[in-house]
């Protein structure tokens, strides 16, 4: 009996998060100033990314590192580059509330899915 493969249209989609523009300020005092922003949902948390964030060279080598290098220990990094002072409360929502740490497969999954949202393509 001979197995027929689904074409790859046909394969079930996840869904990517959607992905809404809005504006936020950021800075304090007289270097106050509001920005372009994208705001999504992962895993239950919102983030919102500046969008002065992803035009970062910066951030490139960051990417690069993980991706390139497989260079775990540059995760932080990234996601600190991208969401600015909510890196905290994000990891509290990722923390593993019987261990009290965040384990690196859940915040690899979450920056993952995160980066996939606000990838335009």
């Amino acid at each position: 009996m001979t197995e027929t493969k689904k074409p790859q249209d046909h394969l079930s989609k996840v869904e990517k998060p959607k992905v809404e523009t809005v504006q936020i300020t950021i800075g304090e005092g007289q270097a106050e100033r509001t920005v372009d922003a994208q705001r999504t949902v992962i895993r239950g948390i919102t983030v919102t990314v500046a969008d002065e964030a992803l035009d970062d060279f910066e951030l490139l080598d960051d990417l690069r590192a993980v991706d390139v290098d497989r260079n775990a220990s540059r995760l932080p990094a990234l996601l600190r580059r991208l969401v600015g002072d909510d890196y905290r409360e994000i990891m509290e929502r990722l923390r593993d509330k019987d261990t009290g740490r965040v384990p690196i497969q859940s915040a690899t999954e979450f920056i993952r899915s995160l980066m996939e949202a606000l990838n335009p393509n």
